[in-house]
């Protein structure tokens, strides 16, 4: 099998093209466990949102829910529950985490027809940021 061969053209093309997909990897520092737990919280509260939003295409013909669809509800609700108690379970230890954190209960404390969410986020963290080796967020600079 004879290759062409290489010449400057050649590398710089294939590097053109294969740059970004090297590039795509892993990050290159560890990632902050706490940034991890806050996307996956937030992943499965906007599935288990689009889901409600779609329950009335899944009524049966006596107007209940389908045993299939309740078994979905449930299962996204379940888990719902275990990404916000695995996101409640860590304690920031970055000031980027803390900060990250801090954005994504005020969020979810300003969310609409949320009865209570802004005195449970407030809850959380102070509960979160009480706990030993917590990083506390400055203040940002307006």
């Amino acid at each position: 099998m004879i290759f062409p061969p290489f010449t400057r053209r050649t590398l710089l093309a294939s590097a053109a093209l294969l740059g970004p997909l090297l590039r795509s990897g892993a990050p290159a520092g560890p990632v902050d466990p706490i940034l991890s737990a806050i996307r996956r919280a937030a992943d499965a509260d906007q599935a288990h949102i689009l889901a409600g939003l779609a329950s009335m295409s899944h009524l049966g013909p006596d107007g209940r829910l389908t045993a299939e669809w309740r078994a979905y509800r449930s299962s996204l609700a379940l888990d719902r529950w275990e990404a916000r108690r695995a996101l409640h379970a860590l304690t920031p230890a970055s000031l980027e985490g803390a900060h990250a954190l801090v954005a994504c209960h005020a969020e979810r404390g300003l969310r609409p027809g949320t009865r209570g969410a802004r005195r449970t986020a407030r809850r959380y963290l102070r509960e979160m940021f009480g706990r030993p080796g917590a990083v506390l967020p400055m203040p940002q600079p307006s």
